[in-house]
C-alpha cells in the first residue's frame, strides 16, 4: 500500500477502536466494495461487531450468492411490515401507488435504512460517492440530534441537511459527546468516509479481500436492479442481464394500476400510462411528455 493509504487505514482503525460500543457495532453490510473494506477493517481493529445484510428482493443474484458464499457470518435481515409480512419491492409498488423515482425513493427507507435502530451502526459511506453524502455525512453522524439542548458545544459538529449532527473532528472531547448521545439516537460511524475509489481498490487488492465478480464485468457500483438513480443505459443493461427483474416490475406495475383503480385514483390524465408497459416506459424515461414530472403531487401512503 502507498504511504497515503497506509495512513488512512491507520486512521480508520483508530476511529473504529475509539468509538467501540460495549455491545459491539452493527455493520450494515451490502456486499459491495465499500462494505467488504469496512468488514476487513473491523476485523483488523479486533472489535466486537455483528454484520447484517438487508434482503431487498432486488439485488443482483451474483451479489446475493457472493454474500452467502464468502461471508456466511453475515446475518440476513428481512424487512417487515407491522403485521410481520416481508417487505419487498413487488408489494411496495402497489402500496405506494407509484414506482420509486429519483425524487421519491421510498424503497431505500423501507428496504435498507431501517436496520440497526438503537445500535451504533458502521457503514461504508464515502464522500467520493456523491455531493449529497459529503453534505450529510461525516466520521460520525447522529440522526435527529438537532436540538440545541442535546449537544450544547457544537464546535466540532455541524448540522446536516437532514437535521442530524455530523462530527467534523473526532477528538477525545467529541467522542465523549458521542458516548452521551448515541444511546438515544441512531448513530453511524463512517470509517472510510474520506477514502477515494482508488483507495478502496488498492486496499482490496493489497489485502486480498474477496469481492463480488460483477465488478470485473463492468459494474462500478452495485445496488438494486432497476434503481432509478442509475442512468437509463445502465438500467437497460441490467434488465438485459436479468430479464426476470423486468418481468417482476411489470407485474408489480399491473398490481399497482389495479390498486389505483380500486382506490378511485385512475380518473383524469394518467400521464405515466394506464398499462404496465406504458408505466415502465415512463419510469425508464422513455416517451416523456411535457409536465410529466408533476404527476405525483398527491400524497403516497
Amino acid at each position: 500500500m502507498t504511504s497515503n493509504l497506509t495512513n488512512k487505514v491507520k486512521a480508520s482503525i483508530e476511529r473504529i477502536k475509539a468509538f467501540e460500543p460495549e455491545e459491539g457495532y452493527y455493520l450494515a453490510f451490502s456486499g459491495g466494495k465499500d462494505s467488504v473494506v469496512c468488514k476487513a477493517l473491523l476485523d483488523m481493529a479486533g472489535v466486537k461487531y455483528d454484520a447484517h445484510y438487508r434482503v431487498t428482493s432486488v439485488d443482483p443474484p451474483e451479489l446475493v450468492r457472493f454474500i452467502r458464499e464468502k461471508h456466511p457470518d453475515v446475518e440476513r435481515d428481512i424487512p417487515r411490515y407491522s403485521d410481520g409480512k416481508p417487505i419487498t419491492m413487488w408489494n411496495l409498488i402497489p402500496r405506494k401507488l407509484m414506482p420509486p423515482t429519483r425524487l421519491v425513493r421510498y424503497c431505500c427507507s423501507s428496504l435498507k435504512e431501517s436496520g440497526g435502530d438503537g445500535r451504533f451502526v458502521v457503514t461504508g459511506v464515502r464522500w467520493a460517492e456523491s455531493t449529497n453524502r459529503r453534505d450529510n455525512h461525516g466520521t460520525v453522524t447522529l440522526a435527529n440530534a438537532s436540538s440545541k439542548n442535546e449537544i450544547k458545544d457544537r464546535e466540532n459538529f455541524r448540522i446536516a441537511k437532514h437535521g442530524g449532527l455530523v462530527l467534523t473532528n473526532d477528538n477525545e472531547e467529541s467522542r465523549r459527546m458521542i458516548e452521551q448521545c448515541y444511546k438515544r439516537h441512531k448513530t453511524t460511524l463512517n470509517p472510510i468516509v474520506e477514502w477515494s475509489d482508488r483507495d478502496v481498490w488498492e486496499f482490496i487488492r493489497g489485502e486480498g479481500v474477496p469481492y463480488c465478480d460483477l465488478y470485473d464485468n463492468g459494474f462500478h457500483r452495485l445496488g438494486c436492479v432497476g434503481c432509478p438513480l442509475a442512468g437509463t443505459k445502465d438500467r437497460e443493461r441490467e434488465f438485459a442481464i436479468w430479464p426476470k427483474y423486468k418481468a417482476a416490475y411489470l407485474k408489480a406495475f399491473d398490481r399497482m394500476l389495479k390498486e389505483r383503480e380500486r382506490r378511485g385514483k385512475m380518473h383524469g390524465e394518467m400521464r405515466m400510462g394506464d398499462t404496465p408497459q406504458s408505466v415502465f416506459n415512463w419510469w425508464m424515461n422513455y416517451d416523456i411528455l411535457p409536465g410529466q414530472m408533476d404527476l405525483f403531487e398527491e400524497e403516497t401512503d
